[in-house]
């Protein structure tokens, strides 16, 4: 076999499971599959991606780490069919600070869409107004 099909043959194979919706194992269930497996406001993955969440919108406000940690929303299908689970936390910031949190864990915004990700926001933090003024993108 030449190279060419060879290498048609792996990209096809490559291809087909990049575009798998569920991870290995069931950890994560796809879009349209209804119940989306989306992680809880609190588990310890969500809680490092909000830890280690860009902060340069926010003059260098770094979140330290969460707690007090409750869902206020969740939708699916209304009007997109991903699931958007909505969270509030209180936040202590590398200021010394506590100050609430927002964040959206979204399906399928991670990398070619096969995982979660997570969209953050502190309340007058965001001075570009990414999630709006007083981050009314990421809350319910």
């Amino acid at each position: 076999m030449s190279a060419l099909p060879r290498f048609l043959v792996l990209d096809t194979a490559l291809m087909s499971m990049l575009l798998t919706p569920a991870f290995a194992g069931g950890a994560y269930s796809g879009a349209n599959g209804h119940g989306a497996a989306l992680p809880d406001c609190a588990a310890p993955s969500v809680r490092r991606t909000i830890a280690s969440a860009d902060t340069e919108y926010r003059e260098a406000i770094a979140i330290k780490t969460i707690d007090l940690i409750g869902q206020t929303g969740f939708t699916q299908d209304n009007p997109s069919p991903l699931a958007h689970r909505y969270c509030r936390a209180r936040a202590y910031l590398s200021n010394g600070r506590q100050h609430p949190v927002y964040y959206m864990i979204e399906e399928r915004a991670g990398f070619v869409w096969l995982s979660w990700n997570t969209e953050t926001c502190l309340p007058g933090y965001d001075r570009w107004h990414v999630h709006d003024g007083q981050c009314r993108v990421v809350r319910r």
